[in-house]
């Protein structure tokens, strides 16, 4: 009875302990597979031969019911399948080899495309198509493109060379004759420098008339405005602000010199005309041209000239005298003039 009693504990005892050793071999059994699956067979090839062999012979002994001899095959199969999984993990990793630089090598130069020459590669150039110095990210100071010495921040007239006292415009010449039309007394009829752009066969008179003012006489030469038979003439084009009726200081002069040769002669009847270029809706452009023409008006009756004597219409873009293809044409568009509609 007591023999069959202690046969039947230690059958007990057997069953527990081959369940707990049988969860540890299948956990050492996971490590091996997983250390082989990294490459553990080159990495560490002792290692994972003593792990895979002791775990073998474990399970063998577990089929046969002998723990005891189980448990010291798994403990020799557990730090070798471990360390077998560590030299495969740190065999997995990618080694970069930086060589190091002989003193007679030449360093490694990568050509960039640099398509202006200006020392700046395309990929941080912001203007390739045009050299620059690098500090402006390769993009020119102050780009000139006609040349005249004003940048084309401040050119009205970009493309086309003209002087900085005209915002980087030439001069109007509207006769052709050489003579800029602020210097052309007979701006429609060409003629020589010397005779200041008229015909020699109508040559201005001295007793042309002249301007007034301050009870100082300023002979034709000074003078900033030439009166015609039809219309009255300036030699200098009227500035106002950008898309808006308001004079700029600038103009006032010539307006003075205007406003006393009105005064001194009552029956010239004028009618003031304002034009646009084409740029924008008609009717905005004819509205704008009229207001200009009055804001004209208005300031020569605060100068003292009759309101009798003066009327303003504006034309918005129908009457050019230049294309307006061209930046040059639309600024000689943009303009106010005189015209003697009566004289009494």
């Amino acid at each position: 009875m007591k023999r069959a009693t202690a046969a039947a504990l230690a059958l007990g005892l057997f069953g527990c302990a081959g369940i707990d050793l049988r969860k540890r071999a299948d956990a050492i059994g996971a490590q091996v597979k997983s250390a082989r699956e990294q490459n553990a067979e080159t990495c560490a090839p002792r290692e994972l031969a003593t792990a895979e062999a002791n775990l073998r012979f474990a399970r063998l002994e577990l089929d046969q019911g002998d723990p005891f001899r189980a448990k010291e095959h798994l403990n020799t199969a557990e730090p070798a399948a471990k360390t077998a999984l560590d030299k495969a993990a740190e065999c997995g990793k990618v080694t970069v080899l930086i060589r190091q630089k002989t003193p007679d090598q030449a360093p490694l130069k990568v050509a960039l495309k640099d398509s202006d020459g200006d020392g700046v590669p395309d990929i941080d150039d912001l203007c390739p198509d045009a050299p620059g110095p690098k500090e402006n990210h390769g993009c020119p100071v102050d780009p000139d493109r006609d040349g005249d010495g004003v940048p084309d921040n401040k050119d009205a007239c970009p493309d086309v060379p003209g002087p900085a006292e005209n915002a980087g415009c030439p001069w109007a010449d509207r006769d052709h004759d050489g003579v800029p039309d602020k210097d052309d007394e007979c701006p429609d009829q060409p003629g020589p420098v010397e005779n200041k752009g008229c015909p020699l066969q109508a040559a201005v008179s001295p007793k042309s008339p002249l301007v007034v003012q301050k009870d100082a006489l300023i002979t034709q030469k000074d003078a900033l405005i030439v009166v015609k038979k039809d219309r009255i003439e300036l030699k200098q084009q009227l500035r106002f602000k950008p898309n808006r009726a308001v004079l700029l200081s600038e103009s006032f002069p010539i307006l003075k010199q205007l406003a006393q040769t009105l005064k001194e002669n009552p029956s010239l009847q004028v009618r003031i005309e304002g034009h646009t270029d084409n740029v924008g809706k008609a009717a905005a452009n004819l509205k704008l041209s009229q207001t200009r023409a009055e804001a004209v008006r208005d300031y020569l009756t605060e100068q003292g000239v009759p309101q009798k004597q003066l009327s303003a219409e504006g034309f918005g873009s129908k009457r050019p005298i230049a294309s307006n293809a061209s930046r040059t044409g639309r600024i000689l568009n943009r303009r106010v003039e005189f015209r003697v509609v009566e004289t009494k």
